[in-house]
């Protein structure tokens, strides 16, 4: 059993956000300002989700992944974007929130389904910080296929606007190719490969690496949506995995309730975990319900099975409630 001080969280995202369309707005090529402000921490003595995942010996799979004690106010977004050919393509420029372009789906959200990071970030792609500067183009090269690159200060810290991190010239970049079956329905209808490869981190002491990624989504019906996902790294980077996939599925019960389930596997990598970790494995249900129009409850429950940091646990009960408020 774990000790009882480590077996509880608590922890809060606030933000506030917005864009101004101060280009062409009525037009098939409009341009925006996007911004912001952003606090992750946890509430009073409690320690935050994030770190919960330490407290249950994860290594890959991290049970409150994004919910981070150490995320200090910041203006965490502020881009152009600018988009072209009747809304077909687009590019993004300034401190970016990398989550939002790379190797995105529709559960790539904590304020959805999941919060471990078997169904959030693919465990084996590499991440740098949230408000790191860089540039995302991305578009349609025909009514099917799409095409994309993105490049990111490999040494963005989240929480702290510092812009002496790009001088050492250090980056993460990635290119992706995907496929849907028509331009409206990308968001949930996709097949997407992406190609990642993040610079060796010098002052940090973290070796280079790169991987690749899959996801595959479709929205059966009004109310099934599946998705499945694997990935492959070197397992350099500092990425939490060489290999991990997941596979589940939300249904909309009703128009405000929906129910999620997913499945998660992982393989800790040798380079970031300094050992020979076992296999981690992952079951994660919720439900999602409106209490009122702005107000969303969300009941979360984890089982964590062979947590690769605690050998002599089999498994792992992680249970939780998110609560969001939309202003």
């Amino acid at each position: 059993m774990l000790p009882e001080s480590e077996d509880d969280a608590f922890g809060g995202v606030y933000r506030f956000s917005g864009s101004w369309a101060a280009f062409a707005r009525d037009s098939g090529h409009p341009g925006r300002i996007e911004w912001r402000v952003e606090n992750r921490s946890n509430v009073g003595s409690s320690q935050a989700p994030n770190d919960l995942s330490g407290a249950v010996a994860a290594a890959a799979l991290n049970t409150g992944f994004a919910y981070s004690g150490n995320f200090d106010t910041d203006l965490a977004v502020i881009n152009w974007t600018q988009l072209f050919a009747d809304k077909r393509a687009g590019l993004a420029l300034g401190r970016l929130a990398f989550d939002v372009y790379l190797d995105p789906y529709a559960f790539q959200t904590f304020s959805r389904a999941f919060v471990n990071r078997a169904f959030i970030l693919n465990p084996t792609v590499a991440t740098t910080g949230i408000g790191a500067l860089g540039g995302v183009a991305k578009g349609f090269v025909t009514d099917n296929v799409w095409i994309g690159g993105q490049i990111y200060d490999a040494n963005a810290t989240s929480g702290d606007f510092d812009w002496d991190t790009v001088e050492e010239n250090e980056w993460f970049g990635a290119f992706e190719i995907g496929w849907a079956p028509a331009i409206d329905r990308y968001k949930t209808d996709r097949i997407q490969l992406t190609y990642w490869s993040k610079d060796e981190r010098e002052k940090a002491g973290v070796e280079k690496g790169d991987g690749l990624a899959l996801t595959v989504s479709c929205l059966v019906g009004e109310k099934w949506l599946p998705f499945l996902r694997y990935g492959h790294s070197d397992g350099g980077a500092g990425v939490p995995a060489e290999d991990a996939a997941s596979i589940g599925f939300e249904y909309a019960v009703r128009k405000d309730q929906h129910v999620a389930l997913g499945a998660g596997w992982a393989r800790p990598s040798d380079k970031t975990f300094e050992g020979d970790l076992r296999d981690e494995y992952v079951i994660e249900t919720s439900y999602r319900f409106q209490v009122t129009p702005s107000i969303s409850l969300t009941p979360d429950l984890q089982l964590l099975i062979d947590p690769a940091q605690h050998p002599e646990e089999d498994r792992v009960w992680v249970a939780g409630v998110r609560g969001i408020v939309n202003l």
